[in-house]
């Protein structure tokens, strides 16, 4: 979580409270547990850090189900622990730093481990649900023998992992192709299949048993949080992972442009971490801005909300990529959430997520980010219109909709 001094040098002055059922956290004991109604895998981050399968997990439990999530465990955290009334159980996993050697290896363990830690679930129970989350997309096994043991299986589809391989090594490629293999498998066997947009939904659509769309939405109590208009120094804020795909250092070239071409005194706060941060902490070096970026690293969810409220343009720098066309940025929804203006890449996802209130670019240079920018800040109402709007489109993004239709989902996956 990001500390009182790091907000403080992120220029948040106050950060209203999240209400405290939020934060309940307990010590779990594992003898004399009887397995749960719902068992979900997570491979490639933690939990609760991945906020859609938290507000997953947290909506089945509403419904009355019981949900174990097994998820990689970080430092400092338990190996089990109770949030929100989910059971998390973490297993050690070593982080491939995005190399594909390192990720191969990565997968490879965490099959293993996974593996070890289902099979045991799945005998003492029948009449549970599988609930596997990608990437990596190669749990099919384990949805097979949960469905021969009278299970429910569901694969949730959060990215184009083939798609992403393919675009980091600027070709198709075997391997691309054997990721394709591996998602249809899984989708093929699953009873049910999870997607965050329609564009996921025509990856799987084929061979899928059944597809759904829920998509990538922030709570409700997003929305207790709102910026206000700039009076001063302009603060721009990027959210999400620090990738190669998501390109922040555009984001640092941006800065540099406003403050030093168009004079505009501004700083730049990136809430998240990644394996290009150092780069990007050179990269604001080299243009002397350093001074002006703060990165927090990962903070609490509860954080963000009151984070994004503390700046006046959110930003996604993400490059045009194929993969980046066809995902739904979750960012996008959070900055909306708490009715920031946004300023990105034209993608197509993005365009369908933010309609209007999403000033979206479609000449990817420094110079038109830029300048959306300052059109946006040319006024106070042209601030404010744009923040009404983002408001108005964040509200019709919350999740309660789309946790609707989970439930109904699963409603029908677990009837008799």
């Amino acid at each position: 979580p990001v500390t009182a001094d790091e907000r403080d040098r992120a220029g948040c002055e106050s950060v209203p409270p999240v209400p405290t059922a939020h934060l309940l956290t307990n010590p779990m004991s594992s003898r004399g547990r009887t397995a749960p109604d719902v068992v979900m895998v997570l491979e490639n981050s933690q939990y609760p850090l991945d906020a859609r399968v938290r507000m997953e997990a947290e909506t089945l439990i509403e419904a009355g189900l019981s949900v174990e999530v097994l998820a990689p465990r970080e430092p400092g955290r338990p190996a089990r622990e109770v949030i929100r009334q989910v059971r998390v159980s973490r297993f050690p996993l070593p982080d491939g730093d995005g190399k594909l050697l390192g990720t191969a290896v990565e997968y490879l363990i965490a099959f293993c481990v996974i593996t070890a830690i289902v099979l045991p679930r799945l005998a003492r129970k029948r009449g549970g649900t599988l609930h596997v989350h990608n990437p990596p997309d190669f749990f099919f096994p384990l949805l097979w023998l949960a469905r021969r043991r009278g299970w429910s299986t569901v694969f949730d589809h959060h990215d184009d992992a083939a798609g992403m391989l393919q675009a980091k090594l600027g070709r198709r490629t075997r391997a691309a192709l054997g990721m394709a293999w591996i998602r249809d498998r899984s989708a093929r066997v699953a009873d049910l299949t999870i997607v965050t947009n329609d564009t996921q939904r025509n990856l799987v659509q084929a061979v899928a048993r059944r597809v759904i769309v829920v998509r990538n939405s922030p709570p409700m109590w997003f929305a207790d949080h709102r910026p206000s208009p700039p009076t001063g120094r302009v603060k721009l804020v990027f959210l999400g992972e620090i990738g190669e795909q998501d390109r922040v250092e555009r984001a640092v070239d941006i800065l540099a442009a406003l403050v030093s071409d168009r004079e505009l005194d501004a700083e730049l706060l990136i809430i998240g971490e990644g394996p290009q941060r150092q780069a990007v902490g050179e990269r604001a070096r080299q243009l002397g801005v350093s001074d002006r970026v703060t990165i927090t690293g990962w903070v609490a969810f509860e954080e963000v909300p009151g984070l994004l409220a503390c700046a006046h343009v959110g930003l996604d720098t993400a490059s045009a990529t194929d993969v980046n066309h066809g995902s739904t940025m979750v960012k996008i929804l959070e900055y909306l959430a708490v009715g920031l203006p946004v300023v990105a890449t034209a993608l197509r996802e993005t365009k369908v997520t933010g309609g209007d209130a999403v000033v979206t670019i479609e000449q990817d240079t420094v110079e038109a980010f830029a300048s959306a920018i300052v059109d946006l800040l040319a006024s106070p109402e042209a601030w404010q219109t744009g923040a009404d709007r983002a408001r108005a489109r964040g509200t019709q993004l919350m999740w309660p909709a789309q946790g609707e239709r989970l439930l109904e989902a699963y409603r029908d996956l677990r009837r008799p």
